[in-house]
C-alpha cells in the first residue's frame, strides 16, 4: 500500500549546478575545437539545421537529467522555463568568452571593439562553404542574424532533450522516486521467421501482418485483466508468460513492468518487435498502463 501523496519536491540548487557543471564543461570543449578552427557551433545540416548548437546543448542538459535522476526529483514546468533561460545565458557567455579570448590575442582595447561590434562581424560576415570549391561563399549579412537566432534555439533546443527523456520516465509521486525495473514477460508469434523469410516479398508481408494482429489480439487478451489489478495479480499473470526471448519468433511482444522501490505503485510498457518484409527487424511501443496514480489514489481513500 503506498503511502498518502506529499507536495512535490521542487527540484533544487544541487540538480541546477549539475546542469551548470556540465554546461561549461560542453562549452569548454566547444571553446578547445574554436581554438583549433573547428566551429561545432557552425555545422548546420541542410544548409539550415543547427546540427551542431543542438549536440552541444544535448551535451550541456546532460547534467539537469541525471541530477533528476539520481535525486529522484521531478521536474517542474517552472525550473524547465529557468534551464532554457540558462542556456540561451551560457550561449551569449560563451561568444563573450570567444570575445575577450580575440580581443586579447590581438591587443585591441575593448573600447575600439566592443562585443557588440564582434556579435555583428560574425553575424553578417557569417558564411558557407561552397560544395564543390570547399571555398567560403559570400557574406549572408542580415542573414546571419537569423542563422545565429536558429543556434541559439537548436542549443537551447538540445539542453531540453535529455531531461525531456527523463520527464517521461514512470515516477511514483506519492513515494517521490522513479520506478525501476522489476520484471519482464514476452508473448511470441506463432509464426517462426526462418519459415515466412524463405517466402517472396509479398507474401512475407502478408504472413507477418497476419501474424502481428493475431499476436496483438492475444497481448488485447491478456492484458484486459491486468489493466486495473493490483501488483501481486500483475506478477503472476507476467509470470506465465515466456521468460526467455524466441529469437526465431516472426515477432514478440516483450511486457515490461516497472515498480517503485518503495511501494505497489507500477507501470506497464508493452513493446512489438518483428520483423519486417526486408528482413530487418522494427520495433515500436504497442501501449503504456501507468497504474501508479490508481494506488496513490486508493491510499489516499484509505487515509482519509
Amino acid at each position: 500500500m503506498s503511502t498518502p501523496q506529499k507536495p512535490l519536491r521542487q527540484p533544487g540548487l544541487i540538480v541546477y549546478l549539475c546542469g551548470l557543471a556540465t554546461s561549461a564543461l560542453a562549452l569548454w570543449l566547444v571553446q578547445i575545437a574554436n581554438d583549433n578552427g573547428e566551429n561545432i557551433m557552425g555545422w548546420y545540416a541542410n544548409g539550415i539545421i543547427p546540427a551542431g548548437a543542438f549536440l552541444v546543448g544535448i551535451a550541456s542538459g546532460v547534467g539537469y537529467a541525471v541530477g533528476s535522476r539520481v535525486l529522484n526529483v521531478k521536474l517542474s514546468m517552472a525550473f524547465v522555463f529557468g534551464m532554457i533561460t540558462t542556456a540561451v545565458v551560457d550561449y551569449f557567455a560563451a561568444q563573450y568568452l570567444t570575445y575577450l579570448s580575440l580581443v586579447e590575442i590581438h591587443h585591441i582595447p575593448v573600447e575600439r571593439y566592443g562585443f557588440i561590434d564582434y556579435f555583428r562581424e560574425i553575424s553578417e560576415g557569417m558564411s558557407f562553404k561552397g560544395k564543390n570549391s570547399g571555398d567560403a561563399g559570400s557574406p549572408l549579412g542580415m542573414w546571419g542574424y537569423v542563422y545565429k537566432v536558429l543556434e541559439i534555439t537548436g542549443y537551447a533546443g538540445g539542453a531540453m532533450v535529455p531531461s525531456m527523456m527523463v520527464f517521461g520516465m514512470p515516477y511514483c509521486k506519492g513515494c517521490q522516486q522513479y520506478l525501476k525495473k522489476h520484471r519482464t514477460g514476452h508473448i511470441h508469434s506463432t509464426e517462426p521467421w526462418p519459415v515466412v523469410k524463405k517466402l517472396k516479398k509479398k507474401e512475407r508481408l502478408a504472413a507477418l501482418q497476419v501474424a502481428i494482429q493475431d499476436l496483438i489480439a492475444r497481448a488485447n487478451e491478456f492484458t484486459g485483466p491486468i489493466a486495473a489489478a493490483p501488483l501481486a495479480e500483475t506478477e503472476a499473470a507476467l509470470a506465465t508468460l515466456d521468460q526467455t526471448i524466441q529469437k526465431n519468433a516472426a515477432a514478440r511482444i516483450t511486457y515490461t513492468l516497472k515498480k517503485c522501490p518503495r511501494c505497489d505503485a507500477h507501470h506497464l510498457d508493452l513493446s512489438l518487435f518483428n520483423y519486417t518484409e526486408d528482413k530487418k527487424v522494427a520495433n515500436s511501443n504497442v501501449a503504456k498502463i501507468d497504474k501508479t496514480k490508481v494506488v496513490v489514489a486508493v491510499a489516499e481513500a484509505a487515509a482519509a
